[in-house]
């Protein structure tokens, strides 16, 4: 799932939703543990948002464990609950998980766009 996030399906939600990620600034940087986790910064309004690596510099860093993220990606986790509880680390500004909710409604109600 997380490498399908990261390759697949955000870059597809960006294409979906250019005008409103470009209109976002900041980066989100993720790192999410298990078996097929891994890390990867996200920049808003950028030609190419998504890169390899966690940005220590990013204005969000995010920590998940799998399930978390898996469940985020879903939808089904309130995100600024799941920070409140520890169930993802966070540091930075919280505004752009807002955000990255936001943008990510379409992608959670699957509101019938392709990825491609």
């Amino acid at each position: 799932m997380t490498q399908d996030f990261f390759g697949r399906l955000l870059p597809g939600l960006v294409v979906h939703r250019f005008d409103d990620f470009l209109a976002t600034q900041g980066s989100v940087a993720f790192d999410v543990r298990g078996k097929t986790g891994g890390q990867w910064t996200f920049h808003f309004a950028d030609p190419d948002p998504i890169r390899e690596g966690f940005d220590k510099q990013a204005g969000l860093r995010l920590v998940f464990q799998e399930p978390a993220f898996e469940a985020f990606v879903a939808g089904t986790l309130d995100a600024v609950d799941a920070v409140t509880k520890g169930e993802i680390k966070a540091s930075g500004d919280f505004e752009l998980l807002n955000a990255l909710a936001v943008l990510m409604m379409p992608l959670q109600r699957n509101l019938g766009w392709d990825a491609g």
